[in-house]
């Protein structure tokens, strides 16, 4: 019992460290760059059309299916880019 209570103060300052360490920690989730949103069926050589203008002022619908509706590239190029698809469906405009 008293070896526990020796050992208290430095597993109280292991606790504080830790616990310093995890509210200061930086934030490790990338900030989004992709300003760009786009949909298949564009022209080769990457098959996306740019579409922000569109999905922007909401003229677009994404029926049920599973297909990639719109998506965005992290760099705004989709032939580099990361894929993130936002919405699945068959893209349509609307008016």
């Amino acid at each position: 019992m008293k070896r526990v209570f020796k050992m208290l103060p430095a597993l109280a300052l292991v606790l504080a460290a830790g616990l310093a360490f995890g509210f200061n920690a930086p934030e490790i989730l990338a900030k989004k760059t992709a300003t760009k949103i786009w949909t298949p069926g564009g022209p080769l050589p990457h098959g996306y059309r740019d579409v922000t203008d569109v999905v922007n002022n909401g003229n677009y619908d994404c029926d049920s299916q599973s297909a990639e509706c719109i998506v965005e590239f992290s760099n705004d190029d989709p032939a580099t880019g990361i894929k993130n698809v936002l919405d699945t469906g068959v893209y349509s405009q609307t008016m």
